[in-house]
């Protein structure tokens, strides 16, 4: 059962997984129940040294991980899946403890989203990890057999945030270990107690030592992460973040996997489906406090409708209950941090003095807590911070456009290229607009519903991060191509090996011919082609 709203839980003293083993420290940080302010738990300040033995427990542990067949390392995740479903209650109401989302929320988007996820995963992988046939393709080759396999990166760090405090790191950590590496995982230092709840699972679920590791801290932490001679880093965190890290690990070709920010656009077009337009918009904007990588942060509606569908609009964000997601019924919960209230009221407050018009909302709630009233722009300036960085907040900044070429211009002129959503009827012409649009994903008529589906890419273009998690894809991208080629060794030598001669460069000349000239061509060399080749196959 949950925990009841308005009772504070007992606090926890978590503790951090290296090689099996849990250990304490003295140094620790307080998690806080964004709702109340209040300490839910405290969790283990890792310092370098902490650091440095877990990739070391990874490192020992990798290559008998590696060396286990596939259909085992399947069999521990879907032990893990049961264990996740057995937990999924508290899980979810940790969830919403730590990271303030409402606990419906954390049901569908976090708890069935990885059941989801496992599920996907175990039935794809043997197909994308599988050693694969493949055949040179050149005449001179033949006899010859090659095999592409894919071959785990070895240890890799993921850093993960808050805001899907399981299903983020989930959606890395797993596809990290199929593929035959062994991973140390920090969770954000707003939610290291659902991060401790996910490597107790691990634990739970019987992965051997060392296979999955916890380290748990601030910044510091995962600095020490970073530079802790990983061979590959799965990163999900802001743009700035995400930069210095590519810049520390660059010199040393380490691979990476970025997930960063977004600036999402919501395009309305003449013809989209009015009612559920407006529902999308207001869910788009508002769950998970506005706090997702995908919540719709630009809104784009034709000036003849823009008022109507801004009123429409503000009268569904205007009714949502905000509160402790513990409570039921809330549908709005806390902002993560006090830094984050003051920069949703910062950007709020800008744009209403650059004359956009508030609509509803766009004041913090007194009382504990971080609360952010869920708000509604309507003419927002398309220069202002609003409408070009981060809010990560419950707020839905509406711009008129008369021009839908200029809309598709507008979307485009971001630094960010996550995803971004089209309402119309016309579901082709929506798709063809999306094709025009420089974001990782589109969605025609829906909304952030991707996530969790293995079969489907997550991630994004330009500075919104590189490369693609939470998919069966993953598994190509976390693992190293090998080429085995092997020869049945009968022959003494090969036509391009010593001893050079006349007659092996005219062959090599007869070659050329029968590769790139027309059939003629190479009927005319065929004959002069085999006469050469037994004269230098008579040398080897």
């Amino acid at each position: 059962m949950s925990e009841p709203a308005g009772r504070a839980p007992q606090p926890v003293d978590a503790k951090v997984l290296i090689g099996g083993e849990w250990y304490q420290k003295d140094d620790r940080l307080e998690s806080l129940n964004p709702a109340t302010g209040e300490v839910i738990g405290y969790a283990p300040l890792c310092n370098r040294e902490d650091v440095e033995l877990a990739v070391r427990a990874a490192r020992e542990a990798q290559p008998s991980w590696a060396a286990l067949p596939l259909d085992r390392r399947i069999g521990h995740l879907e032990t893990l899946r049961g264990l996740v479903a057995q937990e999924g209650d508290a899980l979810a109401s940790l969830i919403t403890q730590e990271s303030g989302k409402p606990l419906q929320e954390a049901h569908f988007l976090e708890v069935l989203g990885t059941l989801d996820f496992i599920t996907g995963l175990c039935k794809g992988a043997p197909a994308y990890l599988a050693d694969r046939r493949v055949r040179a393709g050149n005449p001179l080759l033949w006899g010859k057999r090659h095999w592409v396999r894919r071959v785990p990166l070895g240890v890799l760090g993921v850093i993960s945030p808050w805001n899907l405090p399981l299903a983020i790191p989930m959606g890395q950590i797993l596809p990290a270990l199929l593929a035959g590496n062994t991973v140390v995982f920090k969770p954000s230092e707003f939610a290291p107690l659902v991060g401790t709840k996910l490597a107790g699972l691990f634990h739970r679920a019987g992965f051997p030592p060392g296979v999955l590791n916890l380290v748990t801290g601030g910044p510091e932490t995962g600095v020490h992460l970073v530079e802790g001679g990983l061979d590959g880093l799965l990163f999900t965190g802001s743009t700035g973040a995400g930069l210095q890290i590519q810049a520390r690990l660059a010199p040393r070709l380490i691979p990476t996997e970025l997930a960063l920010g977004g600036k999402d656009a919501f395009l309305v077009l003449p013809d989209a489906p009015f009612a559920r337009t407006v529902s999308g918009a207001a869910w788009a904007a508002c769950f998970g406090t506005g706090q997702a990588c995908t919540s719709a942060e630009r809104f784009f509606v034709p000036t003849g409708m823009k008022d109507r569908f801004a009123a429409a609009v503000a009268a569904k964000v205007g009714s949502l209950r905000v509160g402790n997601g513990m409570e039921e019924g809330v549908e709005v919960g806390p902002l993560i941090s006090p830094q984050q209230l003051e920069r949703v009221e910062a950007h709020v407050q800008e744009a209403v003095s650059r004359g956009a018009r508030l609509l509803c909302g766009g004041q913090r709630l007194p009382g504990p807590g971080f609360f952010f009233q869920p708000t509604v722009l309507l003419d927002v300036p398309l220069d202002c911070a609003l409408m070009r960085e981060e809010t990560i907040g419950p707020v839905v900044p509406i711009a008129g456009y008369t021009d839908l070429d200029e809309a598709v211009r507008w979307i485009n002129d971001s630094r960010y290229g996550l995803s971004a959503s089209i309402w119309t009827a016309d579901v082709e012409r929506g798709l063809a607009l999306g094709r025009r649009l420089a974001v990782g994903t589109v969605w025609i008529n829906d909304v952030s519903y991707t996530h969790a589906r293995a079969q489907l890419p997550w991630g994004g273009m330009k500075q919104s991060g590189s490369g693609r998690t939470h998919w069966l894809g993953s598994l190509h991208e976390l693992t190293s191509i090998q080429l085995l080629g092997a020869d049945r060794g009968q022959r003494e030598g090969e036509l391009w090996w010593f001893p050079y001669s006349s007659d092996g460069l005219d062959l090599a000349r007869r070659i050329r011919f029968l590769l790139t000239e027309g059939l003629a061509g190479r009927l005319t060399n065929l004959i002069p082609f085999l006469k050469d080749l037994v004269k230098v196959r008579g040398t080897r």
